[in-house]
């Protein structure tokens, strides 16, 4: 075993000694105390500092986004953003819209072309767009039924026939007064003598109403003029083998299976979407009996006990039906030969 000597007192001592155990004292080296500390707590001081300067800049930006603007605080992440689509309500050119300048019933019989928006739920718009030529062919190319998704006001689209046997692609675009189409024929058929492609700038109609006191039809042949009605709520139904019965909004049109000459218009307005998109003349499903008589006059045939009374026009007569507060409920327009 190692030895060594006290330095005090000289006794011999074990080498691991860290006193001596006769004079008691104590040689151990040891590190002074204050240098101990500096050495441990440095970690720890450096972690305190670095935690109140995080805390002190997270208050700043507390504090600074407190008092923005509430429309300049950010709520919500770029991903978030770029996923959001804006909602626009396109319900408003819903209608029926036409060449600038011109009235559905002049482009019916003259040509042109008519755009009719049927309906927009949420982002997706559907439409029937028909393109007439010139008299006196006045040949018919229609797209039926188009659905396709907005987005920023406009949408393409695709069709296989357009009544031609043409297919291809379309583009529509929605802005503040007019609407643009466009369509393309990619794939003709070599036998078609009229295409629906072409460029179209389309306003509007001043009304999309339908008055049959000025455009009755009777005898006049429905594919003629069936743009005029817009687009058919029902397949054709056939009744007693001798009439066609085609249903739209709120009427219907019967015309003679052998000729399919118009020979009655039957509107309702409890089935109609609007009291006043059908009418005669002035007197809609909102007029009253004193309103037809004031603009008709005294009836030809008078049955207010039945709640209808008759009036003879031009080719045929009209009859209107009233509830028991005599309200217009709906009209018929029969032609006075239906064979």
């Amino acid at each position: 075993m190692s030895t060594k000597f006290c330095p005090q007192c000289g006794k011999e001592l074990p080498q691991e000694s860290v006193f001596c155990p006769y004079c008691m004292t104590k040689f151990i080296e040891t590190k002074k105390p204050d240098a101990y500390a500096k050495t441990k707590k440095k970690p720890v001081l450096i972690i305190l500092i670095i935690a109140i300067a995080v805390l002190a800049v997270a208050g700043i930006i507390a504090f600074v986004v407190s008092i923005l603007p509430s429309g300049s605080q950010p709520d919500q992440s770029a991903s978030t953003i770029a996923a959001t689509t804006e909602n626009v309500d396109y319900s408003r050119y819903i209608g029926l819209w036409c060449d600038k300048g011109k009235t559905e019933d002049q482009i019916t019989y003259d040509g042109g072309n008519l755009l009719e928006v049927v309906s927009v739920k949420d982002d997706v718009i559907r439409f029937n767009f028909t393109k007439i030529s010139s008299p006196a062919n006045n040949r018919i190319a229609r797209l039926d039924n188009v659905a396709c998704q907005v987005i920023d006001g406009v949408g393409t689209f695709s069709f296989d026939d357009d009544n031609w046997q043409n297919s291809g692609t379309g583009k529509i675009k929605l802005t503040e007064d007019e609407i643009y189409l466009e369509t393309n024929i990619t794939n003709a058929s070599e036998d078609a003598m009229w295409d629906i492609g072409g460029s179209f700038y389309l306003s509007k109609s001043e009304s999309s109403t339908i008055d049959f006191e000025s455009y009755t039809t009777l005898g006049a042949d429905f594919n003629s003029v069936k743009n005029h009605f817009g687009e058919q709520t029902a397949d054709v139904q056939t009744a007693a083998d001798k009439w066609n019965i085609y249903s739209f909004s709120g009427f219907s049109v019967t015309t003679l299976i052998e000729t399919d000459e118009i020979v009655s218009i039957n509107v309702d307005y409890a089935s109609s979407l609007s009291k006043s998109n059908v009418c005669y003349g002035s007197i809609n499903g909102n007029s009253t009996y004193d309103d037809v008589y004031s603009k008709l006059g005294e009836p030809t045939y008078n049955s207010l006990s039945a709640g209808n009374v008759s009036y003879n026009i031009a080719g045929g007569s009209v009859e209107f039906k009233f509830n028991d507060n005599m309200i217009v409920t709906g009209f018929n327009i029969t032609a006075n030969d239906t064979h």
